[in-house]
């Protein structure tokens, strides 16, 4: 998980936020009259209570320690799609990965290396 700064979540409010535990996260304010921590959010406590957090611009809910309530980015799931390839007795990936199958299959080149296309999925 990324760490929580105000100044990445003011570039994209959209962004999934949980606690370093893995809880949802509602940003309420970030704009808070206070020297320390301007940041208001509801944390998801179970399905039927939220309990509310005063955050530094960097997620920090307790001075010096870190706290299963700090902020994060959620990770975000990623996937493409790629080519292997068998030189010899090598298997290696193609060169770039694609956003289709069906793009990886038509740039696939030399058809007598080519194995198969696969999907890949990673979190960033």
């Amino acid at each position: 998980m990324e760490q929580f700064s105000l100044e990445k979540y003011l570039e994209n409010p959209n962004r999934k936020i949980v606690t370093r535990n893995g809880r949802n996260v509602r940003i309420l304010c970030t704009d808070r009259n206070h020297p320390i921590r301007p940041i208001i959010a509801l944390v998801q406590i179970d399905k039927c209570e939220d309990m509310y957090g005063c955050y530094t611009k960097y997620g920090s809910w307790v001075d010096c320690a870190s706290s299963p309530n700090d902020l994060f980015f959620a990770p975000v799931k990623k996937s493409a799609w790629i080519n292997l390839y068998k030189m010899n007795s090598i298997i290696s990936p193609g060169p770039r990965a694609y956003d289709t199958k069906e793009e990886a299959e038509s740039a696939a080149g030399d058809k007598s290396y080519y194995i198969s296309t696969i999907k890949i999925e990673w979190e960033e």
